[in-house]
């Protein structure tokens, strides 16, 4: 006989779950003891937003489920961000939160409110456990669901007292949710179409970076184009003469439009087709020659109709693809000009300039950085300006080269998401590239990457703004509002944790890079100010208000029908 928290903890640890993010509160306490009788790595957050953050660049990293504990009512309440990013970006996690206390026939209780009902609409399912006995089974499900289909967060609501009790486990024998076979014949159909096509274009997205060695291979052996989606650069190096490199930060969508106008076909393969996926759904794919390849039902002809829709993982269906034995007719020169056109329009953003740097553009300290970094590292980004100008200028070498939150776009998730990527990769640098704005909301994570001793390095771009936000301000209305930061001294703020400081351009680049190759963590501080083209941004609004202003009501109307 044992517990349900010794039932709980080793279903995890028979998942090949071996990492727990999160907080123990009054009505954890039990479950987080049995954590450290089996051995799971429990690593402390400063709050639950952080912690399922940090499962998120975990799973990010590397594919694999991280859990995270929270208690009722607050706990919950503070991770659902995270829960919501998990959900829209198609990354599986465990979320085991404490079930609230009940007394019968009392009302008002203690951080009691309706879980289920709250969480229900952004995670896969809703499991709870009552009994002791049933823990394993419902951890081996909650795993299974996490993982197949569209990955996705589960929650498991954890009676903690039943979860106390001495108990036996059950059989085992509940189903485990299985990826479903593939339709033989659509594979087939898939396999002939694909072999047919003279100028095929593979459309990849997340869901293909378990199998990113044989996309990569398939793409270099017959000279097939690879257009990924947004989080899936890296599955093909961009080094490749075959990868467009396309991000909507990066060109117009119009010119990857039209060089999908000239494919006989294009696949589709693991890709959701969100609005970051397809530029805001501007992305054209033709429906009589796309096919549609996805492991979840739900995303199949969701936004774009096919002419085949292929319920299936990328790994079923790339034996029909790598049947193929004729090399596309697609041209060097061809494929060269879009990417050069592609590189060209990076340029034509208005960006701030890094002060007091040699390479005092985004783009020369984007090339540095690229440089200094090795092709496996993984660079996290948090949501911001600075994100649009590291999808813009900075190329992916290796699969899950690039995180950042994509469809809600959390600030905050920077930060933590690289120590969550670092414990699950830790072979591979880590470096997260954040905003000030970022930093002021997730920076006293660095007391967990100190207290983990967690080698991730963190660059903060500090232009005292929510930079992107007051761009915008600044182009409709010609001036900002509410967008000033009040910044830490930021070489101060890393003395008194213990974390080497630099800062960019005052430090040489090899001082830099030897901090950044270090095991423990650092701080990386670059300064950045308005650029001619930014501060142009408002003149020329206000100069439009003025004409506004000058013009009769009349007259505008009359501009504005002619137009």
């Amino acid at each position: 006989m044992t517990d349900g928290t010794a039932l709980l903890c080793n279903a995890l640890r028979g998942a090949g779950v071996d990492c727990v993010f999160g907080l123990p509160g009054t009505q954890t306490v039990p479950l987080f003891e049995g954590f450290r009788r089996s051995g799971l790595r429990t690593v402390l957050s400063t709050h639950e937003l952080a912690a399922s953050f940090m499962a998120n660049g975990y799973f990010r990293a590397t594919g694999r489920v991280a859990a995270v504990s929270t208690i009722p009512g607050p706990g919950f309440t503070y991770a659902l961000t995270g829960i919501a990013e998990a959900y829209l970006d198609s990354v599986g996690v465990i979320v085991l939160v404490g079930a609230a206390a009940r007394s019968p026939g009392n009302r008002f209780q203690l951080q009691a409110i309706d879980q289920p009902a709250v969480a229900r609409p952004i995670v896969k399912e809703y499991f709870r456990i009552d009994r002791a006995a049933d823990a394993a089974d419902v951890i081996r499900r909650a795993h299974g669901l996490a993982l197949t289909g569209g990955p996705g967060p589960v929650i498991v609501e954890l009676d903690i007292d039943a979860l106390s009790a001495p108990s036996s486990p059950r059989s085992g024998d509940a189903a485990l949710p299985l990826e479903p076979a593939a339709d033989a014949g659509v594979v087939a159909s898939l396999a002939r179409d694909f072999a047919a096509a003279a100028r095929p274009v593979l459309l990849v997205g997340q869901g293909a970076l378990g199998a990113a060695d044989r996309v990569s291979a398939l793409s270099r052996d017959w000279g097939i184009p690879v257009v990924t989606t947004p989080s899936a650069r890296g599955i093909v190096a961009e080094d490749s003469p075959y990868v467009t490199a396309f991000d909507p930060p990066r060109g117009q969508v119009e010119e990857l439009n039209h060089f999908l106008a000239r494919a006989d076909l294009i696949v589709g393969l693991g890709c959701r087709l969100g609005h970051n996926g397809t530029a805001g759904f501007a992305l054209a794919l033709a429906s009589d020659r796309f096919i549609h390849v996805d492991a979840d039902a739900a995303v199949l002809g969701a936004n774009y109709p096919a002419r085949l829709l292929v319920q299936a993982t990328v790994e079923q269906v790339l034996p029909a693809l790598e049947a193929r034995r004729s090399p596309a007719q697609w041209s060097g020169p061809e494929l060269d000009a879009l990417r050069s056109t592609l590189r060209a329009r990076a340029g034509a953003h208005p960006e701030p300039v890094i002060a007091g740097s040699s390479a005092s553009t985004p783009a020369g300290f984007f090339a540095w950085l690229r440089r200094a970094l090795p092709r496996d590292a993984i660079l996290v980004t948090d949501s911001g300006a600075h994100q649009g100008m590291t999808r813009r200028h900075y190329d992916v070498l290796a699969p899950r080269g690039l995180l950042f939150p994509s469809d809600l776009q959390s600030m905050g998730y920077g930060l933590p998401a690289a120590i969550g990527a670092r414990i699950a990769a830790p072979d591979r640098p880590v470096v997260a590239l954040i905003g000030d704005g970022g930093f002021a909301m997730s920076g006293l994570e660095l007391l967990t990457a100190v207290r983990e001793r967690i080698g991730i390095s963190v660059i903060v771009f500090n232009d005292g703004q929510l930079g992107q936000i007051r761009l915008q301000q600044l182009a409709n209305y010609g001036r900002g509002h509410a967008v000033s930061l009040a910044n830490p001294d930021f070489g101060i703020f890393a003395q008194s944790l213990g974390v080497r400081y630099a800062r960019y351009g005052d430090d040489s680049d090899a001082d830099i890079e030897r901090i950044m190759g270090a095991p423990e963590p650092s701080l990386i501080e670059v300064v950045l100010a308005d650029s001619l083209a930014m501060r142009a941004v408002p003149a020329r609004r206000r100069a439009k208000e003025a004409i506004r202003s000058a013009l009769p009501t009349g007259l505008l109307g009359l501009l504005r029908r002619r137009r």
